[in-house]
């Protein structure tokens, strides 16, 4: 049980990182990295599902990691091979996480410095 946990705590504090560093997913000319955002959108998405109270704060996190790339360089970007096998991976990471503790991680998540 213990290995699990810490488990949880790396996808926790993975998803912290994906939060709070938004500016390491500026490749450049405001065109953020494929596999970053690709493993941060699973993180957030799987969050928002499994503690729903968290849906506006997570979508404004969304907001502030693709802010200023336009519509079209975020389609690309999501299109591309690297964005969709990291979020493919992602996904099957967090799918594995208990669904008694998903709540416990995203809540954590939010708090700020965490």
């Amino acid at each position: 049980m213990n290995r699990v946990f810490g488990g949880q705590r790396w996808l926790a504090a993975l998803a912290c990182t994906a939060i709070a560093m938004p500016t390491l997913l500026w490749a450049d000319d405001r065109i953020p990295d494929a596999r970053a955002l690709g493993v941060a959108e699973a993180i957030l998405d799987y969050c928002t599902k499994a503690y729903p109270p968290s849906i506006e704060k997570f979508q404004f996190q969304v907001q502030r990691l693709t802010r200023g790339a336009s519509v079209e360089a975020l389609t690309k970007v999501r299109g591309s091979a690297a964005y969709q096998q990291a979020r493919a991976a992602e996904e099957g990471f967090v799918g594995k996480v208990d669904p008694h503790n998903a709540k416990h991680i995203c809540a954590k998540s939010l708090k700020p410095g965490k």
